[in-house]
């Protein structure tokens, strides 16, 4: 992704790396612009007169439970550094932890009096009764930040900037103010505009807070290049771009028309309203800006970190390194030089130490600084910029402090040449390495689909079955993937994923017995090494989050009621292979009846000593994906191969 500076120095506000490319280019929406926190503080002014219920938390995500007389419960759901919008948020825990308490003891019942958008900036702030105000920061790494009277009560994170320090018990202030284009004038715009330089596009993203995306948005709205320079004060297109501004901002605020766009089913983007860059994609219309970020959210692919170049690292040595060296060469010079004029100027010199011992000497003229303490004279004396002098000793002794400053620094000059030596060998190694990783096929990832956010594989027949892959996505799995037609599936033993069988009300014997295998073999019984287990299945009536009196239901578990539908003696094995979905070429692992069916090329395999890594980099290898793609479906645990099929892996 282009990367954009703004003007807040080290806290970088524009930008994010993900692991799926953008096909407009760039890359995929990760956090909130500014545009979108306008329509997004729109929405949330119907928190305005709400009383804040309770507050949880996970990790970095908050939850705000309000209630608002007359208006019923809402849920505020917030994301350090990204998200911030309206939802309902299943599974809360409610064990707080010490900043989520914080914030439980101070709004509790607190009313919101005000939302608003801190200038064009990413960031809100909802404002109590008390004279509180929470402050979400939608930028960098993010903080949600808790202040009273212009202190701060609470921060998510301590954090320390060049300009500015968020901390308990140090006054509050926000980032240095950004660019705001709705509150200029025309004319204060076009002397923005005119006094930056470089391409608009660029200057509208960082010098005015839009953003990429947003700042070529209004490029092509206003019909400018965007690749302009618009240095000229009396180019209309420049007042024309700010009247263009205020109008998008207008209609994202007052007119929303929220979409999520879709990329090969995927989601790519949530918008405000329709834009038309994305006319020929496939939209999905919301409700509400909020409704569509909770499904980007839900559905889009998981960020990846952005990787670095190998030798980046060797390389920024190398230049710190030749940096020291510069400096050491020219601190020899210096001191050998200074030696030398101090020679050269002996009488001059040795009646000015005289008159320090006297304390006869004051600051004026040559003499810049007079340091009784550390008995020393800073003099600039004729082409010599400056030189420090003991007064304790006489020239000869100052010539000899000259001296050993020089021996000193030859010393560590030799040190660093050899380690400078080292670091270029090391980086000549690094170099012919990385070229022979470039001069390898890259291998690049298979079509990504919604449910490879869950355990997943395609039955015999063709349904798709999916399964959590930690507590949070049982539950989640339960709420917004069974539905009625489905059919819930667990393994017999705790700790095994919760699994739902798509359209299973039509699933024959073979997809229901299959599902039950996924459901084992995905549980505790493949580290466990065990070599059968059984799993039934239900309807989806019968699943639910409700326990008997005087019991509770944990975090990623379900009450099951009424009869169990059984598969006993099922292997403990899986097959992991390529198949066909849609037209694209995938890896899948599960039960090795689906594999069979499906798949020409797989590798039967069960709990084992076998080690995963080698064999998933033999797999990757076998198939032509990245490694984390044969990782990512595999049973948990160490493996051993039992049989393979057209594959030698």
């Amino acid at each position: 992704m282009e990367r954009f500076r703004d003007s807040h120095g080290t806290e970088a506000r524009v930008g994010g790396t993900v692991k799926y490319r953008h096909p407009l280019g760039g890359s995929m929406k990760d956090g909130l612009s500014s545009f979108d926190i306008l329509a997004v503080t729109a929405e949330l002014q119907a928190l305005v007169g709400a009383f804040v219920d309770k507050v949880y938390q996970r990790e970095d995500e908050l939850i705000f439970k309000v209630n608002r007389p007359g208006a019923g419960r809402r849920e505020l759901y917030a994301r350090s550094g990204k998200w911030l919008f309206l939802r309902e948020v299943p599974d809360k825990p409610e064990s707080p932890p010490p900043f989520a308490a914080t914030l439980r003891k101070h709004l509790d019942n607190a009313r919101i009096e005000r939302v608003q958008q801190h200038g064009f900036d990413r960031i809100v702030v909802l404002s109590f009764d008390r004279g509180t105000d929470l402050i979400f920061e939608l930028f960098g790494k993010g903080n949600v930040v808790l202040v009273e009277g212009g202190t701060t009560l609470a921060a998510m994170r301590r954090v320390a900037f060049r300009d500015r320090t968020v901390a308990v018990g140090v006054p509050y202030g926000f980032p240095p103010a950004a660019a705001d284009p709705l509150a200029m004038s025309a004319d204060a715009f076009v002397a923005s505009i005119v006094a930056a330089s470089g391409a608009i596009v660029k200057v509208l993203a960082s010098g005015m807070n839009l953003g990429g995306q947003y700042a070529e948005v209004v490029c092509a709205l206003a019909g400018v290049e965007k690749t302009a320079h618009l240095a000229d004060p009396s180019d209309e297109r420049t007042r024309h771009l700010h009247a263009t501004i205020v109008r998008f901002a207008r209609e994202v605020r007052d007119s929303p028309n929220p979409e999520v766009v879709l990329h090969e089913g995927v989601p790519i983007d949530a918008t405000p309203v329709a834009l038309a860059r994305y006319a020929a994609h496939e939209r999905r219309s919301f409700r509400t800006f909020s409704e569509a970020l909770a499904f980007y959210v839900d559905h889009a692919p998981a960020p990846a970190p952005a990787r670095e170049d190998p030798t980046a690292k060797l390389r920024r040595r190398i230049e710190q390194q030749e940096g020291t060296l510069r400096q050491l060469r020219e601190t020899i010079v210096q001191a050998g030089a200074l030696a030398e004029f101090l020679y050269a100027h002996y009488a001059q010199f040795e009646e000015l130490l005289g008159k320090a011992r006297e304390g006869t000497v004051e600051p004026g003229g040559a003499v810049l600084a007079v340091d009784p303490e550390r008995h020393r004279l800073r003099v600039a004396v004729a082409d010599v910029a400056e030189i420090e002098l003991d007064w304790t000793e006489d020239v000869n002794g100052n010539v000899q402090l000259q001296y050993g400053r020089r021996r000193e620094a030859q010393e560590k000059l030799a040190k660093v040449e050899k380690a400078l030596e080292a670091s270029r060998r090391e980086l000549g190694k690094a170099v012919k390495e990385a070229a022979k990783v470039a001069a390898k096929p890259r291998v690049k990832p298979t079509k990504a689909f919604w449910f490879e956010a869950y355990r997943w594989f395609l039955s015999s027949d063709g349904f798709l079955v999916i399964g959590g892959r930690d507590a949070k996505l049982n539950d989640a799995i339960v709420k917004k993937h069974l539905k009625d037609g489905d059919r819930y599936v667990h393994a017999d033993l705790h700790g095994a994923p919760s699994c739902v069988v798509k359209g299973g009300s039509s699933a024959g014997d073979a997809t229901l017995r299959e599902a039950c295998a996924f459901a084992l073999g995905w549980s505790k019984a493949w580290s466990a090494g065990l070599a059968s287990g059984s799993a039934f299945w239900v309807l989806p009536e019968q699943v639910s989050k409700q326990a008997e009196s005087g019991q509770y239901v944990a975090r990623g578990a379900w009450v099951i009621r009424g009869k169990r539908n059984y598969v006993h003696d099922i292997p403990v094995r899986a097959a992991v292979g390529e198949i066909e979905h849609e037209g694209h070429r995938k890896v899948m692992a599960g039960p090795v009846d689906a594999l069979a069916a499906r798949s020409t090329r797989y590798v039967v395999i069960g709990p084992g000593e076998g080690a995963r890594e080698p064999f998933v980099r033999r797999l990757a290898a076998a198939f032509q994906v990245p490694v984390e793609e044969v990782s990512r479906v595999l049973p948990p645990g160490n493996v051993q191969v039992v049989e393979q099929v057209g594959i030698d892996a």
